[in-house]
């Protein structure tokens, strides 16, 4: 059989897992939001797998042993597979990588599974948004030599940026001469959201810088639980508005945030970045 598209994904039903296990975590921590979101996610997953989908590999990264049985009931036992490997240890995250492609070689090969990179389609799901389905989804197209970047589907992701609760739209944009994108969100404030993922690299191991020229005045640099890590100190009003070099990489997962900004405005500044060699 000729597998004609890829679904990653990865870390299923983590959420979930850890409100049966540690519910107090859950509520102390404030977590109730991100078991809701995946759940509401699962659900789609297994509406979307269907015996149709001919010519479908799912691979699934570690995650909820049941779900994956269910999704192999679904699709059939050749069309599914648990990807997983033992980790090398600390600091040996490409060969990481190795030993889970090889993982998915072994099921490809021992299913006399046929697949052509050069014209196979992918998608990602799973968790998280930022951090996890980017990252091991960037690497697997970087083992398996994909030509064709996956394609990140928002709506079958969770995410752990509490700010995207409610995003009134999003969008993605290509940023030239890479395999870049941004993916830029309106937030239920309508202020504006945007983080950069490689798609067909390795993500936690892309050193490209990403440059920006930001106005510290009206846009600043976060983390996932949106912690300031740009500008140094916040602005205030009097300071300089100028329009400064900034610099990321994939590898960072940073959300660039405007603050006094309308989104067309935001988008242009997004729009402007551009990927600089390794």
């Amino acid at each position: 059989m000729e597998i004609s598209h890829l679904i990653f994904l990865i870390h299923s039903g983590i959420w979930e897992a850890l409100k049966e296990k540690d519910p107090e975590f859950i509520r102390s921590q404030n977590c109730d939001l991100y078991v809701e979101r995946e759940l509401e996610v699962k659900q789609r997953w297994l509406s979307e797998v269907a015996p149709a989908n001919h010519g479908t590999l799912l691979l699934q990264l570690y995650g909820s042993k049941p779900l994956y049985e269910n999704l192999r009931e679904k699709l059939g036992e050749a069309n599914a597979c648990y990807v997983h490997a033992d980790y090398p240890g600390e600091g040996q995250l490409r060969e990481y990588y190795r030993r889970l492609t090889q993982c998915i070689h072994n099921h490809i090969d021992g299913f006399g599974l046929t697949m052509d990179p050069a014209t196979v389609t992918s998608e990602i799901w799973g968790c998280s948004f930022e951090g996890c389905a980017p990252g091991y989804a960037g690497g697997f197209a970087e083992m398996l030599g994909l030509k064709m970047p996956p394609r990140m589907r928002f709506e079958m992701t969770a995410y752990d940026s509490r700010f995207l609760y409610g995003a009134r739209r999003w969008e993605t944009i290509p940023i030239r001469g890479s395999d870049v994108e941004a993916w830029l969100f309106e937030c239920h404030d309508y202020s504006g959201a945007a983080i950069f993922q490689a798609r067909l690299s390795a993500q936690w191991l892309d050193t490209r810088p990403i440059r920006l020229r930001l106005n510290p005045a009206r846009i600043l640099v976060c983390d996932k639980r949106g912690h300031t890590v740009w500008p140094a100190t916040p602005w205030k009003k009097g300071d300089p508005e100028d329009l400064c070099p900034y610099e990321l990489s994939t590898s960072d997962s940073y959300w660039v945030r405007s603050v006094r900004m309308a989104f067309d405005d935001f988008r242009e500044v997004i729009a402007g970045a551009t990927v600089g060699e390794r």
